[in-house]
């Protein structure tokens, strides 16, 4: 089993023969390279594949699972993985990552079909008021899609709509890599941040890993050019959605992060 982008975009899970050296791909997607594999405990066939663009999505490719992850995806507001099976394939290790608080445990009875809660990765969280994180596809002004994540003070966003009473100051909180992403889920800069009354924005800018190769090596030779464009295009839709205030709009990051805050 391979993740290979030979020929193609987007990485896909393919399967090769060694004997005769065939190859099929098993799972693809136009908008994100492959990412997790779920595999049976005892013959090793790959039954699901995960996809994340601008959240985790996975594709069955055993129908024997598709009812299990229909009421797994019922149990938590998050994205799940699977971390553990007995060989006999009746209980799982289920964990959701949640963006307002932190990693679920859960044990999975599959003949029951129920999940009961065991523990979370970090209890002293549990009962924060911690803020919802948004995805958001923003456009480039040269027609890319740019995956973006933004999150909102608690107190400034009372119907939950993703949108605050009035503007806000905001931060442009940039990834590092710039080979790297950002994900929906937790991220304690934004809790932090959010929790002091900023409106926080990261973004997926080109060069940006997961989007395929395309995606990639549109920011070849575009530090401080294009890929500085992708910040300002997504703080003007900040603006223009009247989350953030124009005249107060700072940037921070680490490594290719720090790099663009020096060039903003």
């Amino acid at each position: 089993f391979m993740l290979d982008s030979r020929g193609r975009d987007t990485a896909a899970l393919t399967v090769v023969d060694l004997a005769s050296g065939g190859a099929k791909i098993l799972a693809e997607d136009a908008k994100a390279d492959a990412g997790g594999v779920l595999a049976h405990p005892k013959d090793g066939a790959v039954q699901a594949v995960s996809f994340t663009y601008d959240r985790q999505r996975w594709k069955i490719l055993d129908e024997a699972i598709a009812g299990d992850f229909a009421y797994l995806r019922t149990v938590a507001d998050g994205d799940f993985n699977i971390n553990s099976r007995t060989l006999d394939d009746k209980h799982w290790v289920v964990a959701y990552t949640m963006d307002n608080g932190p990693v679920r445990y859960y044990i999975y009875d599959r003949p029951a079909k129920k999940a009961r809660f065991l523990f979370t990765n970090r209890p002293a969280l549990e009962s924060m008021p911690l803020a919802r994180m948004r995805p958001q596809v923003i456009k480039s002004r040269d027609g890319l899609d740019l995956v973006c994540y933004y999150t909102l003070p608690v107190w400034a966003d009372t119907d939950n709509d993703g949108r605050p009473e009035q503007p806000l100051p905001m931060v442009l909180f940039v990834h590092g890599g710039p080979w790297a992403r950002d994900n929906w889920g937790f991220n304690p800069y934004h809790q932090w941040l959010a929790n002091r009354g900023y409106a926080v924005l990261s973004v997926n800018y080109r060069g940006s890993t997961g989007f395929g190769k395309n995606f990639l090596n549109a920011g070849n030779g575009e530090w401080a050019g294009k890929m500085h464009d992708d910040l300002l295009d997504a703080v003007e839709w900040a603006e223009n959605e009247n989350i953030a205030d124009p005249k107060q709009v700072a940037i921070m990051g680490g490594s290719y992060g720090g790099y663009a805050t020096l060039v903003g």
